[in-house]
């Protein structure tokens, strides 16, 4: 996730899948990219109401941001967000309303994760 180090003219970046990518990564890339005018993160399990702050505090340049199925970001976070910046284009398609993970650092017993797996199936 260093890459961004070396394109401070990035002006677009979707990310999807990425299980790797934390909050941190995303306050990194906002403060180290101040021309990104639209961020896609799909999927990236990792991600919390943190990644939203970063966005209200160092994403000047952006225009829209996707935090679709990111079932660690709240409604709450999204609020938030949108109330502090009204223009930016905010879309969390399925995030909010998904059954969160554990925290990033958590460490999940077995006994959970298969309660989990099982009400699911």
């Amino acid at each position: 996730m260093m890459t961004f180090k070396m394109c401070p003219n990035l002006l677009s970046l979707t990310l999807s899948g990425c299980g790797h990518v934390t909050d941190h990564d995303i306050v990194s890339l906002l403060q180290r990219c101040g021309r990104l005018r639209r961020l896609c993160l799909e999927n990236c399990s990792r991600l919390t109401d943190s990644t939203l702050q970063a966005v209200v505090t160092h994403g000047h340049g952006l225009a829209e941001v996707r935090l679709d199925f990111c079932r660690n970001v709240s409604q709450a976070g999204l609020q938030v967000a949108r109330e502090r910046r009204p223009e930016l284009r905010l879309s969390a398609d399925r995030s909010a309303g998904m059954i969160p993970d554990s925290l990033p650092d958590e460490k999940v017993p077995i006994r959970r994760a298969m309660q989990k797996v099982l009400l699911f199936s």
